[in-house]
């Protein structure tokens, strides 16, 4: 994390970091009840779209190489497959 000189951070960028982590878990619990990835578009509740958004914007920034390295290492250790998320088109039957 950037922070401030000596390591400091202010209280938006502690509460920015509190927030991510609260979405990281957010996602496990999403994931583990056996929801598909969550979505950012034509979501089914408020839940899937906060999570969907949050995950949707790690996506970007990880594929233009702003994501702090640290943040890469929680998520594919959380959430596995992340940076793929759903595949396009139909869902597979069931």
């Amino acid at each position: 994390m950037p922070g401030r000189p000596g390591g400091a951070t202010t209280g938006r960028e502690a509460a920015d970091e509190a927030r991510s982590h609260g979405r990281l878990a957010g996602l496990v619990a999403f994931r583990q009840e056996g929801n598909d990835w969550p979505r950012h578009h034509d979501y089914d509740s408020e839940r899937e779209h906060t999570l969907g958004v949050w995950i949707h914007v790690q996506r970007y920034k990880r594929r233009r190489g702003g994501l702090d390295p640290v943040k890469v290492k929680l998520l594919d250790d959380a959430v596995p497959g992340w940076q793929a998320g759903r595949t396009r088109g139909r869902p597979p039957p069931q």
